[in-house]
C-alpha cells in the first residue's frame, strides 16, 4: 500500500472511531478509542471477536469490559510508559550520585596538592607560618571529613532509591503477566511460557503436554446468576486449577472463561490424569452466593489435551488442545479428550 493510501485509511479509521463513540454514547478517552479504532481496522481480528463476545455476553460495552479488552491487548503499551518512567528515574538517581562523586573528586584532589605541598614546605616554615599552615590543614581536613560523610550519605540514599526503582520495575512486570481478575499468569504469561518450554522440548527431546479447559455452559449461568458471581467463580476455578499441578506446570488465564495448563515433562497418560483430577476438583466445589447464602449448584469444565510434537510451533499445539477440548465439549461436557499428533483419543 502507498504511503498516501496508508494515511487516507488511517484518517477514514480515526474518523470513524470518532463518529462509534458519538453514536454509541461511549467515553471519548484514549483507552477506548484505541480498542475502537483497532475494531475498525480489522487488522486484529481477536480484538474484533473479544469485543463482540463481550458485548454480547454483558448486553453493552462498559467500562469494565474496556478495562478487560485493554488489558489483554494493549497492557504491553502501559507497561512501556511504566518502563521508560521508571528508567529515567534511575538516569535521574545515578546523574546525581555521579555529580557528587566528581565534586568530591575534586575536593580531594585539591586536598591532597595542600598535604603534599605542607609536606614538602614545612621544614623551612618559621613557627608561626608552620602554626597557621597546620591549622587550615586540621580546617580542611575536618571539611574533607564531612564532604566524605555526606558523599557516604549520598551513595548510601541512592542505592537504595535504585533498590527501590529495580522492585518497582519487578512489579510492573509481574503486574503486566497475571490476570487481574483472577490473580493467575495471563495470556502473555502463557503465551511466553509455553515458548519457553517448546524449545526446552526440543533441545532436551522431552515430554510437553499442554492442556486447554474451558468452564461449561458458562455464558447461561452468568445470565442466571449475574456478572458479579461469574467473576466469583472464575476466580475460584482458577485457584483451583493453579492449587492442583505442581510447580514446574503453569495454569493462566487464556481468555474469558478459559484456561490453559503447560504441563512440561509430563507425558500424556500423566497430563490424562492431571486433567481429570482438577475436572473433579472443581466440579465437587460447593458454589453459594455471598449476598444470599444460596446453594446455586456445581459448576463442570471440560478438557481437551495435546501431546507436543517436537516439529509443531506454539500455535498448532494450542490449535490441537482446543480441537480436543471442542471434542469434550460437542461429546456432552464435564470430560476429558486429548490428542497424540495425528490421532484423537478420549479418556
Amino acid at each position: 500500500m502507498r504511503k498516501e493510501d496508508s494515511f487516507k485509511k488511517a484518517s477514514l479509521n480515526a474518523l470513524k472511531t470518532m463518529s462509534l463513540l458519538e453514536d454509541r454514547h461511549i467515553r471519548k478517552t484514549p483507552q477506548n478509542y484505541t480498542i475502537w479504532y483497532e475494531y475498525l481496522s480489522e487488522e486484529n481480528p481477536a480484538i474484533k471477536e473479544t469485543v463482540n463476545r463481550l458485548i454480547h455476553e454483558n448486553g453493552r460495552f462498559s467500562e469494565e469490559v474496556a478495562k478487560q479488552i485493554f488489558n489483554e491487548f494493549f497492557s504491553h503499551e502501559k507497561e512501556g510508559k511504566a518502563i521508560r518512567e521508571t528508567n529515567r528515574l534511575v538516569q535521574q538517581s545515578m546523574e546525581a550520585v555521579l555529580r557528587e562523586i566528581r565534586a568530591s573528586s575534586t575536593g580531594l584532589t585539591d586536598y591532597g596538592n595542600k598535604l603534599e605541598n605542607f609536606a614538602d614546605t614545612a621544614g623551612d616554615m618559621e613557627a608561626q607560618a608552620f602554626n597557621n599552615m597546620v591549622e587550615q590543614i586540621i580546617d580542611e581536613t575536618r571539611e574533607m571529613s564531612k564532604k566524605s560523610q555526606h558523599l557516604n550519605d549520598s551513595l548510601t540514599a541512592a542505592s537504595e532509591e535504585i533498590d527501590r526503582l529495580k522492585s518497582r520495575l519487578s512489579d510492573i512486570e509481574q503486574e503486566n503477566l497475571t490476570d487481574p481478575l483472577t490473580g493467575i499468569p495471563n495470556r502473555k504469561h502463557f503465551d511466553q511460557q509455553l515458548e519457553k518450554a517448546r524449545k526446552e522440548a526440543i533441545e532436551n527431546e522431552s515430554k510437553l503436554c499442554l492442556v486447554m479447559s474451558d468452564i461449561d455452559h458458562f455464558k447461561k449461568f452468568n445470565d442466571t446468576h449475574g456478572h458479579v458471581f461469574g467473576d466469583q467463580v472464575l476466580r475460584l476455578v482458577a485457584s483451583t486449577l493453579k492449587s492442583g499441578v505442581q510447580k514446574s506446570a503453569l495454569a493462566a488465564r487464556y481468555g474469558g472463561e478459559e484456561f490453559g495448563i503447560i504441563l512440561p515433562g509430563v507425558s500424556i497418560s500423566n497430563a490424562i490424569q492431571i486433567a481429570n483430577t482438577l475436572r473433579e476438583s472443581v466440579s465437587s466445589k460447593k458454589l453459594v452466593k455471598r449476598n444470599t447464602g444460596d446453594d446455586v449448584g456445581r459448576i463442570t469444565m471440560s478438557f481437551g489435551i495435546a501431546q507436543f510434537d517436537l516439529n509443531e510451533e506454539a500455535t498448532d499445539l494450542i490449535a490441537r488442545a482446543d480441537s480436543a477440548l471442542y471434542e469434550a465439549k460437542e461429546a456432552g461436557r464435564d470430560q476429558v479428550k486429548f490428542q497424540m499428533p495425528e490421532l484423537s483419543r478420549s479418556a
